[in-house]
């Protein structure tokens, strides 16, 4: 049961990324998509027609991307007899909004320290470079409606829903079936904080990212195995902003 529990989140986790970069060598080669990177558009003076341009292809990608994990999750979870919104986390599980909303500022207080005390550290001392584009959206003026809905996309509205999904509504899930929930959260953890690849750099700032994404996926982890609810990690999904940009896999970029 653990062992089939393993191989089904590893065959998932890889064989979508393979169906992602399937399906989008064809779209490109159709034109359907621009095999363009939209992070690639972004520069200390990125336009505002470049960040359109950017959200688009972004929200094109990430529905490519999700949409491939869920073409193989979907009728998974069919043959294991799970269906409807609530095997995928999309539940009150039998609490009140207002005890969500409540857990929901539980979760932020429980999960955004660490990335706090880094950001604290790195305003006194700098760590270390990061990723070019990240630094070009934090350089570039956000003084205009397309750099929020650029944001919006990439880190504070759409992609914490997807994720939790992914990783807690179905990776989570399925691995605590097999391991129990202490298992499952760090093992659900790990695979989501090396998911981000653009914090895979040797230097003390995305070390202590790492350090920091790690601790807030051990605390979403933490709390939909309490409550088996989704729906206090995506009702505040801005107190993940500073660090949630999208794990962008290797597909046809």
């Amino acid at each position: 049961r653990r062992t089939a529990a393993l191989l089904e989140v590893f065959g998932v986790y890889l064989a979508g990324s393979f169906l992602c970069d399937q399906i989008g060598q064809l779209l490109v080669r159709w034109r359907v998509v621009s095999p363009q990177n939209p992070f690639g558009l972004l520069t200390a003076h990125t336009t505002n027609a470049d960040l359109l341009v950017a959200s688009r292809q972004l929200l094109l990608f990430l529905i490519l991307l999700y949409g491939s994990y869920f073409a193989l999750i979907v009728p998974i979870n069919w043959w294991h007899r799970q269906s409807g919104s609530a095997a995928y986390g999309l539940t009150r599980a039998g609490r009140s909004w207002k005890a969500l909303i409540v857990l929901a500022l539980a979760t932020a207080a429980l999960t955004q320290w660490p990335v706090l005390l880094h950001t604290l550290v790195d305003a006194v001392h700098p760590l270390g470079k990061m990723e070019p584009w990240r630094q070009a959206f934090f350089d570039m003026s956000w003084r205009r409606w397309q750099f929020w809905l650029f944001a919006g996309i990439m880190s504070y509205a759409v992609i914490p829903i997807l994720e939790e999904l992914l990783f807690r509504g179905y990776y989570q899930r399925r691995l605590a079936g097999g391991w129990g929930d202490g298992p499952a959260i760090l093992g659900t953890a790990c695979l989501f904080t090396f998911s981000h690849k653009q914090y895979l750099i040797a230097n003390a700032y995305n070390v202590t990212m790492i350090v920091s994404l790690f601790c807030v996926a051990i605390g979403l982890g933490i709390v939909f195995a309490w409550t088996r609810s989704l729906l206090p990690s995506m009702m505040l999904p801005e107190v993940r902003g500073p660090i949630d940009f999208a794990p962008i896999a290797p597909c046809f970029w």
